[in-house]
């Protein structure tokens, strides 16, 4: 081989590993030469991908549904105030009846004869007057004359007058047996329909014992029990509506009654304001809407160990992680009321936290 071609095959292959190590230098530090880019750019890809959503404040209204069953406002349980046999029943189930109609009636042996001997009584008091005022009229005619004692006069007038009273206190137990008497049929306190009988003719029924109940044919209402908190914010008179369970059917309503809170728990009366509505003893669905005070809000995937002994959620701080204890609330939709140091539009993790610690730099993505 000659000298010349020698060199210059020497020279090319040195060429060549001057150009090899001079990109491999670049490809290090970088276009720049000091490496900044290189660094920068294989950092951000090892950091760990992540999702966000902002905090947000809610204060709008909240609906809350309670199971309850239709009935009328107007109720009873009519009863005899004496113990008896029920001698009849006027009516049967399912009847409207109108104030004052007779329902049924009950055999008492005693009532009767006390109020025919309250009668007798009477009516001997009556003759008895008669006679002691013709008495007293001859009395005060001898007198005039001089014929008579003036004390014979006087005795009679007192007897009289003693009479009357008598007389008096026998008419008050004529009406006591009388009201006694009436006492023994048993009549509707107002318009209604028979919604249950109790007892059957020829049962002995004691003094109070409920012979059969009503139900009154105008208004109607449900009465449903809800916790002490809320019932603290409903106002009598507020809106409501009810849904009727099988048909899906609304009807108007209104709060008309807020009861005291026990155990927790307290009795809210909620009227039909629709007519017609649904039908007694019909279930319904009563939805109250309440306003919400202004609360914090996070997505419900922002949540780690919701349901354990330290929920708590990944806040980004200059796409640095940090770690917030949180008080989970309500939830709604997708979004979960909660109680923590934070304040809205803060940035909270909402995928990739398996593998987060406090302190780690994530990137977020789009």
């Amino acid at each position: 081989m000659r000298r010349g071609a020698w060199w210059r095959m020497r020279r090319g292959a040195w060429w060549r590993g001057v150009t090899a190590l001079a990109v491999a230098t670049l490809a290090w530090f970088g276009l720049d030469g000091n490496g900044t880019a290189a660094q920068a750019e294989s950092e951000v890809g090892v950091r760990p991908l992540v999702r966000s959503a902002a905090v947000r404040i809610t204060n709008g209204e909240t609906r809350y549904r309670f199971p309850g069953t239709v009935r009328a406002s107007e109720r009873a349980v009519p009863a005899f105030l004496h113990p008896g046999v029920l001698r009849e029943r006027h009516v049967i189930r399912g009847q409207r009846v109108e104030q004052g109609e007779a329902l049924a009636t009950l055999h008492n042996p005693a009532m009767a004869p006390a109020r025919a001997a309250a009668d007798a009584q009477v009516a001997e008091l009556d003759a008895r007057l008669r006679q002691l005022g013709r008495d007293v009229e001859r009395s005060r005619t001898l007198r005039e004359r001089n014929l008579s004692a003036v004390e014979e006069l006087d005795r009679l007038t007192a007897e009289r007058d003693a009479t009357v009273q008598a007389r008096e206190q026998a008419l008050a137990r004529r009406a006591e047996a009388q009201a006694q008497l009436e006492e023994l049929t048993l009549r509707a306190p107002f318009d209604a329909e028979v919604a249950d009988l109790l007892v059957e003719p020829g049962e002995f029924v004691s003094a109070g014992q409920p012979v059969l109940r009503l139900a009154g044919i105008g208004r109607r209402e449900v009465e449903i029990d809800v916790p002490a908190a809320l019932a603290g914010r409903l106002e009598t008179g507020g809106a409501a509506s009810l849904i009727a369970t099988d048909s899906a059917q609304r009807f108007a309503g209104s709060v008309r009654d807020i009861g005291r809170a026990g155990e927790g728990l307290a009795s809210v009366i909620v009227g039909v304001d629709t007519d017609p509505g649904p039908a007694l003893g019909e279930s319904v669905r009563v939805q109250l809407a309440v306003d919400e005070r202004p609360a914090l809000q996070v997505p419900l995937a922002a949540v780690v160990d919701p349901g354990g002994y330290d929920p708590h959620v990944l806040v980004l701080n200059d796409d640095i992680v940090q770690r917030v204890a949180i008080t989970p609330g309500r939830l709604a939709g997708s979004w979960v009321t909660i109680t923590a140091p934070l304040e809205p539009g803060a940035q909270v993790v909402t995928a990739g936290q398996g593998r987060l610690e406090e302190g780690m730099r994530v990137r977020v993505l789009p």
